[in-house]
This record gives structure tokens, sequence and C-alpha cells, in this order.
């Protein structure tokens, strides 16, 4: 058969859906309120040419194999009439959320290119509009999937992604052992209550640089200040499962390992564990905990040892064995919860004219988990985008939560630093 083998870290959320749970990947863009908003025909015009130069938009899986992974083959062809949809909210914004939800919900075919991008109508006053953009977790990552979606947007632009020096083979080589050996000795996860395929997903905002400044002055790190104040909220929020985990939540902390000369499509990242405290003490003590438990994310073993699992281990280990390791290893009993901070564009964008507000990241849920959390900086702005399945989180209320404790970072200590400094 012709076409290019899916990679074996691709083909590994491709294995994970046999849970039944979507691996879908991409964004929310909010535009500005417009009197020459795009009509669906210029979307579908705008969306055939930014995607043709993007090899994964135009190919499909060819038919699968027991014993070797699927291939990337060209599509007969795109038909953008199902690839890119218009949709009307009824209720505004929280209509937009809803149908980001329903969209997680549902498992791309694999007989056509799996991406989908909607532009959904009346999302707010004056006659603004949201662009979804969603592409499944086989073609890219987080990073890669806005790298694709730049191909819609103007001007031209790219994300600065630190270089580095790549270690030497010997260094690699001797990291990744001991990493392994580190992966080896994490062990397994407190037990979750049963889960659900039902999604929900809500949104939260904070000024780049007022964030930046929150964490500069506490001493940590953004991605340490986020993942404490999202502990938190779930304390808050969902006080039962912070129980039923006993007071600890084990976070996937994503770490992107994706050179600056790499193409857009591929996934290009490394998972590290992290169990943070949700047990209601004091914020401060809560930071304090969450920063010095993710100093391992500072030292590149864990990350080298888990890029060489997906990259290389799986790509040599027979398929009906990666079948098998990838929904074992990538589920709720190693983990509970997934963060990813990701860099974006400080560059003013637009689609088809219109400026950009805000942005949102879109991830998918870990099969048999509550919740992922994706971060994404766009002009300025810090959007934050949380997926939950409502049989374990109000993710309404965890939104409104969040946004309450960022909302404090521009006026002064969170709740429990008052207490501390009083």
């Amino acid at each position: 058969m012709n076409g290019i083998v899916v990679p074996s870290a691709d083909a590994f959320f491709l294995h994970i859906e046999r849970t039944g749970a979507p691996q879908h990947v991409g964004g929310v863009v909010v535009l500005e309120p417009s009197d020459q908003r795009p009509t669906i025909d210029e979307v579908r015009k705008l969306v055939a040419d930014g995607f043709a130069q993007l090899p994964r938009m135009h190919q499909r899986l060819g038919k699968p194999s027991r014993w070797h992974r699927p291939r990337w083959i060209e599509a007969d062809e795109v038909d953008l009439d199902w690839h890119v949809v218009e949709h009307r909210s009824t209720d505004g914004y929280a209509g937009l959320l809803r149908y980001v939800a329903d969209l997680a919900e549902q498992p791309m075919p694999r007989d056509r290119p799996m991406w989908r991008i909607a532009i959904v109508r009346d999302i707010g006053p004056g006659g603004a509009d949201g662009l979804v953009v969603l592409v499944h977790h086989s073609i890219a990552d987080g990073i890669g999937t806005v790298l694709q979606a730049f191909s819609l947007f103007e001007p031209p632009t790219k994300i600065e992604l630190p270089s580095g020096t790549a270690p030497g083979r010997l260094t690699r080589a001797v990291a990744t052992t001991i990493g392994l050996a580190q992966l080896a000795t994490d062990g397994t996860a407190a037990k979750l209550p049963p889960s659900s395929l039902r999604r929900e997903f809500d949104t939260a905002a904070i000024e780049l640089d007022v964030v930046r400044r929150a964490a500069s002055a506490r001493g940590v790190r953004v991605t340490d200040l986020l993942i404490a104040l999202l502990a938190d909220s779930v304390y808050a929020v969902a006080p039962g499962l912070a129980q039923a985990v006993n007071g600890y939540l084990r976070f996937s902390v994503t770490t992107m390992v994706r050179r600056p000369d790499s193409a857009a499509e591929g996934n290009a990242t490394a998972a590290i564990m992290v169990e943070v405290p949700v047990d209601g003490r004091p914020f401060d003590e809560l930071l304090t905990e969450v920063s010095a438990r993710t100093k391992r994310l500072q030292r590149p073993t864990r990350a080298l040892a888990s890029r060489f699992v997906l990259a290389t281990g799986l790509r040599i280990v027979p398929e009906p064995f990666a079948r098998w390791f990838a929904p074992t290893v990538y589920g709720q009993r190693f983990l509970h919860a997934v963060v990813s901070n990701m860099p974006g564009t400080t560059e003013q964008m637009s689609f088809a004219g219109v400026p950009h507000d805000r942005v949102y990241p879109i991830l998918p849920l870990v099969p048999g988990t509550p919740l992922a959390m994706g971060a994404l900086s766009w002009t300025g702005i810090l959007g934050i985008g949380l997926a939950t399945d409502p049989q374990l989180i109000d993710g309404p209320a965890l939104a409104a939560r969040l946004n309450q404790a960022l909302a404090r970072l521009r006026t002064g200590p969170l709740e429990g630093e008052e207490q501390a400094s009083a």
C-alpha cells in the first residue's frame, strides 16, 4: 500500500480511541464584532486555500492491519461542506461552549481527513462570531495545531519556540535510561470514581503580563501558578472528587520537545507526572508545594524517557502490543488530569479580515479522567480552555472559580496569602 506510515507517537492516539474517548486538539478563536462577517462560502474558500499546503489536511487513514501501523493516504476528495460548517448559537457565548463540547464527544470518521472547522454565529453582542478548529491528535499536538491554524490567519507569523542545545548521543542515552527508571517508580494513581464519555468545555482568561508578574513576585513559574490555581479551584467545586483521590490529583504536565525547524504535523511532546495537593490548604502553602513538586519538569530525564517510549519504543514493538499499551498506560490508572501551557503569538491576528479577540485551546480528556486544562498566550492574553467530564466535575463552576482567582491576581494576594501575611 502506498502512503506514509503513521509515526508511533501519532498512532498512540488512534489506539487511545479504542476506549471510546475521542482525541481531538484545537482551539476556539473569538472574533471581534464586525459588520463584515465572512459568509460560509468565504470561510470554506479560506480553509481550502490555507490547508492546501498541509499534507494531513487532504489525507485520510488507509485500511488498518493487525500487524502494521496505519498509513496516511491521499483522500479521493475533501468534502468542504462536511469539514467546514456554520452553526448559529441561540444563547450567545454559552451556546458556543456547548457546541464545542458536543464536537468533542464525536469521534472523527477515519475514512475522511481527520479535521473539522465551524464558524459559530452570534456568540456575543454586536455580531461576534467564533471559529472552532479541531484536528485529530494523530495529526498534531497542541503546538502543531496552532502552527497549522496559522495558515488560516493574517498576517503570516510564527511561534518563537525555544531552540536550546540538543544533548549529545551519550548524554541523551544516559538521561533516557535514568528517566525510564524514574517513570518505572512513579507508581499508579489513586482510583477515580466512575466516569462518562460526556464533555463540557469552559474558558478563563487573564492578561499575560499580570500572570507573569504574579508568578515572578511569588518566585514560581507561570505553569506552577496555573496548576496551583486549578488545584485550589478543583477542591472548592469538587470536594468529593478531592476526597476520592485522597487529597492528591496526579497531573500529567505536557513538556514540549518540538524543534523550532520541525514541521507542523506530528506529536513532539512528553508527559511528566506531578502529584498536587487538593486538600483545602492555604494557597501560599499549596503554591510552595506545587513549585517544589514541579522541579522535576526542569530536568530532562523524564521528558526524554517519555519521548523515547512514544517515538522509539512503540515503533519497534509489534503493533498488537502498541494497541494494548496505549490505553493501558494513558488512563485513570496512572493519571487524573492534564495541564499544557503553550506559547502563542504576540501579533494581532485576523481571520477573513476580522481581528481576533481571544483564543482558547481545546484539549481532549484522557480516558476515564475528569479534567484537561490548556493555556495559550495570544496577543497579550493567556486564554485557558477547560475540558471536563460533567459526571465528575461541574465545569462552569470550575471556570467561574478559576476566573475569580485570576481576577484577584490583578488586585492583591490570593486567599490564604492574606492570612499568611497577617
